[in-house]
């Protein structure tokens, strides 16, 4: 891998449904579109040397703002995905680990539920590369985690003590991931949303595009790094 390379990817997918209606499509296709392009940038980021790419899936709000019908249909797809990386030796050969992050054991149905848990113990030992999907996820809700388990431990104790960075960080649902180095958003708005991540992104570049997530090849992957490689990181300096 360059030197120039990102360590952590990050994927912020948008304009599934956008460009599913731009070609005439249902909701649903634009979705299984979009998770068609994720495996393929994941394998990209393989290739590349990439050691830890993280993709976020479904925040919070989408179970609560979104159909029912379109909320279904996005537990299947992911529940095939996982499925699918159950049989995939692929995975085993290039020693990907896979997590899921976020509140999915509390909104997704058990038969979903039951497939991720069995392929997080399956990979929990692989170590090469850390493909990481966020669903139910955001930032906001994260952080409200950290900080509420922190006081209960506090108060458990009976003792007042300093909040370190390395005591919130590790009260984090990405506690064992690093910082990201580089956030890929595609669909045209050139934002985070609901606080996504704020503690791992706080110094990472941020690349915005304004291709949907379907048509964001590993062309348009290859022009996000080169652009990032381009950059001169100051990290505070």
């Amino acid at each position: 891998m360059s030197p120039l390379a990102p360590q952590h990817v990050v994927f912020i997918p948008d304009g599934n449904r956008r460009w599913a209606k731009r070609e005439g499509l249902s909701a649903l296709e634009g979705h299984r579109q979009g998770m068609d392009r994720g495996r393929e940038l994941l394998h990209r980021a393989i290739d590349l040397g990439i050691p830890y790419a993280s993709f976020w899936g479904m925040s919070i709000d989408n179970f609560t703002k979104r159909s029912k019908i379109e909320v279904a249909g996005l537990v299947t797809i992911f529940q095939k995905l996982f499925e699918d990386f159950l049989d995939d030796e692929d995975l085993v050969k290039k020693e990907v680990r896979v997590r899921v992050l976020g509140r999915w054991a509390e909104k997704f149905p058990a038969s979903a539920a039951n497939v991720i848990k069995e392929l997080e113990e399956k990979t929990k030992h692989h170590t090469a590369f850390n493909f990481t999907l966020l669903l139910a996820y955001n930032g906001t809700d994260e952080m409200l985690s950290a900080v509420s388990a922190i006081a209960k431990e506090a108060a458990a104790t009976g003792k007042a003590q300093a909040v370190t960075a390395q005591m919130l960080k590790s009260h984090l649902f990405t506690k064992d991931l690093p910082p990201a180095d580089l956030v890929i958003r595609s669909g045209g708005d050139p934002h985070l949303s609901n606080g996504f991540m704020m503690w791992d992104t706080a110094d990472a570049e941020l690349y915005f595009t304004n291709k949907y997530w379907p048509e964001f090849n590993g062309n348009e992957f290859d022009k996000a790094l080169a652009w990032y490689a381009s950059r001169e990181r100051r990290m505070g300096k």
